[in-house]
């Protein structure tokens, strides 16, 4: 994982547990990615980003009760990790 790959990871990270137990939606956590690399991404980027946070654990989601809405939110893994980023 390269620098620019750790601050998106960072970002997307700090966001979701800014995000609380509320969580957020992906295209928001998506957004956020997007936004941290630093230079247009393109979707499959993003997907493998949020992939990598998906597979490794470091987030999970709760359907909202009434939209039945993903919202995510960072695990107590992902907690760890952002702190040793």
């Amino acid at each position: 994982m390269d620098a620019t790959d750790k601050h998106v990871v960072k970002t997307a990270l700090e966001t979701l547990r800014a995000a609380g137990g509320t969580g957020i939606k992906k295209a928001a956590l998506l957004s956020q990615i997007d936004l941290a690399a630093g230079a247009p991404t393109t979707d499959e980027q993003r997907e493998a980003a949020f992939a990598m946070l998906s597979d490794r654990g470091w987030m999970d989601f709760h359907l909202e009760p009434v939209w039945h809405d993903r919202r995510y939110t960072i695990t107590e893994r992902g907690l760890t990790v952002l702190e040793g980023l």
